[in-house]
């Protein structure tokens, strides 16, 4: 215990660990001043699983301290398209069981409609049933919480139909309609609940805002605040998507251009239900991708609105905590090992994030000088972007304004702590940086 007393890091994640336990907490990660740790989480927790893939997702989550779940259903409805929401009441028992927030996914895939039996996408009534049986059924305080005698837990966030840009078979006008349907149907059950359109991923894989069209035929009810914001999956790629050539592939300039292709007013959230630095090709040295992946982490969780001042994101998932590889091949796996799980170098960087500045909440973010500032009761936190392309001034000197009561600092990277540094009010000067990395300087409140 005296290397924890001496490490308040060591500290914070053993104390995470602890208060997740198998008590489970409500997490509001909508709100504009949920901490950083109401924000992270990872998926998928499918409910036709169970067992290994489902108990190492579970694991991953409690190892880095993140407190969300996507789970996700492919038998949300049958052959007839009739709701059939008992499919996700496992996934919800485990989910409390675990202490983990569940946001809600039904699939669909427009390929389901050349099955021997058609299962087309359905009508706005269709969605409309889907909306008010699930959310009736799993909100917070819902019909599933009193069958359980629980109080103050639930999903507040309602996704559906994940990447229909990739096939991109399902007509546009019909995905509004289903979006349309399930909106109004989980808001006439409540109306502060969340519904989001699944994740799309053309903007990142090709470059596309429209995201092949389905983005603009839902600017509508994007418009009217039935959908609450648009959810963008990034995967950073040596090839494909280099964040290391600056903001022009970043989370942040592919939300402003799909928000500008579908001419929106409406100053709407962001979603990241999948994001991921792959760890293959010239970024395939494990300690290269996890720097990479802290300037990715920071990129999601720090886009803003239209205003470049309001904090923007709800949620950020990395895609894959609990994978070793075994099922999607090494490049986005999170998992060094199975039963026990073990993080990869990547969640090992997410999880001191989360151990520093997991119960912090954004108190200024200004993503063109790349910097970021976070609070709580017991420090400061102030993050660089220290990389060509993400900062007015990238180099190896960060030069930072401290608070009248700052006295010692800790200066972080992706790998740890890197040095204890003596400050004073004022500004400090801070050299020898190598550069071309993201920094987090932690200040230490002092005790009064």
């Amino acid at each position: 215990m005296s290397q924890l007393r001496e490490n308040p890091v060591a500290v914070a994640i053993v104390l995470a660990a602890l208060l997740m336990g198998s008590q489970a907490f409500a997490v509001d990660a909508t709100a504009q001043n949920s901490t950083l740790r109401d924000r992270v989480g990872g998926g998928n927790i499918v409910t036709h699983l169970t067992g290994a893939p489902t108990a190492q997702m579970y694991q991953a989550l409690r190892g880095v301290g993140a407190k969300l779940g996507r789970v996700n259903s492919y038998g949300w409805r049958d052959l007839d398209r009739k709701p059939t929401p008992r499919n996700f009441d496992a996934a919800m028992r485990e989910a409390h069981r675990h202490g983990i927030t569940p946001i809600i996914l039904l699939e669909y895939d427009g390929s389901y409609q050349f099955l021997e039996r058609p299962q087309p996408i359905g009508s706005y009534d269709d969605w409309f049933a889907a909306g008010q049986v699930l959310s009736r059924r799993f909100r917070p305080n819902g019909e599933w919480a009193r069958e359980n005698g629980i109080y103050g837990w639930g999903a507040t966030v309602f996704t559906a139909i994940n990447e229909p840009d990739v096939l991109a078979n399902i007509p546009r006008d019909d995905y509004r309609d289903a979006l349309a349907g399930f909106a109004d149907g989980v808001h006439s059950i409540d109306a502060t609940l969340r519904v989001v359109p699944g994740g799309f991923a053309t903007c990142n894989s090709a470059a596309d805002a429209t995201l092949r069209g389905y983005g603009p035929a839902i600017a509508g009810l994007l418009e009217d605040g039935r959908l609450d914001g648009i959810d963008l999956h990034t995967y950073y790629n040596a090839k494909w998507y280099p964040l290391t050539r600056g903001r022009e592939f970043s989370a942040q300039t592919c939300f402003d251009r799909v928000k500008a292709a579908m001419a929106l007013k409406r100053d709407i959230n962001f979603y990241a239900t999948e994001f991921n630095v792959s760890r293959d090709g010239a970024w395939e040295d494990p300690n290269l991708a996890a720097r990479l992946f802290l300037t990715a982490f920071w990129d999601e969780v720090g886009v803003v609105g239209s205003d470049g001042k309001r904090s923007a994101t709800v949620l950020a998932l990395p895609w894959n905590l609990g994978d070793t590889g075994r099922f999607e091949g090494p490049g986005y796996a999170m998992a060094a090992s199975e039963a026990p799980w073990k993080p990869d170098s990547r969640a090992k960087t997410l999880r001191t994030v989360l151990a520093l500045a997991g119960d912090m909440t954004f108190t200024a973010l200004d993503v063109r000088a790349g910097r970021f500032t976070l609070e709580n009761d017991s420090a400061q936190l102030m993050v660089w972007q220290d990389l060509p392309g993400w900062t007015e001034t990238p180099g190896t000197v960060w030069e930072v304004q401290l608070p009248e009561w700052a006295e010692r600092a800790e200066l972080w990277g992706w790998d740890g702590k890197r040095r204890d540094i003596r400050v004073s009010a004022g500004k400090a000067v801070i050299s020898g940086l190598a550069g071309n990395e993201t920094y987090m300087l932690r200040l230490p409140k002092p005790r009064r």
